[in-house]
């Protein structure tokens, strides 16, 4: 795979013009360092096609149904299509044929994290707002965040839940408003991407994770009783949209590439895979 070009996954689904690496340079690596690819899709809920309601399973069109409000019924099933729809596309086969498990491993409900019948690829799935992201990695566990920048949040009573002590004392540092609202942002997603690529979602308190930033690379640098993960959590911003912070995190030791692609090129190149073409008939 030539360098600077995305997997074939990305090209397939379309970029937005934004590479992001980690552990490599944008340019050529030579056959040195091996990398492996992990896709993030992300689409407005607005522009995903009318078909891909008929993408879900019964259970998932029940689980829609409960969300009363339409919005968070439009975002659910706009997530859970683009997921199938992604895998689809990085295995070539109809997206109507991807299977997801989704139970939740404390109570059995349809509410867990996805997982592709079969076992890969790895993905995870978030939405907020007008935005949802999807991410996709073949080698290992994934977990990505996006969420909604609200000035009026308070972010003070929320320093215990989300920050270690050491990081309140550098966060408490920051004075002008707009700096200390986006860096509790890229904070809170970081943290949410490693505990979404870990299994153990906001069960666990984002104060048993510590994460840095430095020459632009974002670390783990801890994570509690579990410190194995240090070495092998690669962490990576995203950029979804303006008002939006986005994260996505990668369990593999392996160096690894994060492509930023486009959603709604990702339910176009699907729709070329379904046979049954009455089933994206437009209504």
């Amino acid at each position: 795979m030539a360098a600077g070009a995305p997997p074939a996954a990305g090209r397939r689904g379309g970029t937005r013009g934004l590479t992001l690496a980690i552990g490599v340079s944008g340019s050529d690596t030579g056959a040195a360092v091996r990398t492996t690819d992990c896709c993030v899709w992300c689409i407005d809920p607005g522009d995903a096609p009318d078909w891909c309601e008929e993408l879900l399973s019964e259970p998932e069109r029940a689980r829609a149904e409960s969300f009363h409000n339409v919005v968070a019924r439009r975002r659910f099933t706009s997530a859970t299509a683009l997921v199938k729809v992604a895998v689809a596309g990085w295995a070539g086969c109809d997206p109507f044929d991807v299977k997801l498990r989704r139970e939740c491993p404390d109570c059995g409900r349809l509410h867990g994290r996805p997982e592709v019948v079969g076992g890969t690829p790895h993905v995870s799935l978030s939405h907020a707002g007008d935005r949802v992201a999807v991410a996709l990695y073949e080698h290992g566990p994934v977990g990505v965040d996006v969420e909604q920048v609200n000035p009026d949040v308070d972010v003070d009573s929320m320093l215990g839940f989300v920050f270690g002590e050491d990081e309140r004392r550098v966060f408490g540092s920051i004075e002008e408003p707009s700096a200390r609202l986006q860096a509790f942002y890229h904070c809170w997603t970081r943290k949410e991407s490693v505990l979404k690529a870990t299994g153990d979602g906001l069960r666990l308190p984002m104060s048993n994770v510590t994460v840095g930033a430095s020459h632009g690379q974002v670390r783990l640098t801890g994570f509690t009783d579990r410190p194995e993960l240090v070495g092998t959590a690669q962490i990576v911003d995203l950029r979804p949209e303006p008002g939006y912070v986005g994260a996505v995190t990668v369990l593999s030791a392996r160096p690894v590439r994060v492509w930023e692609l486009d959603g709604a090129d990702a339910f176009a190149t699907a729709a070329e895979l379904v046979r049954d073409r009455s089933r994206i008939a437009v209504r």
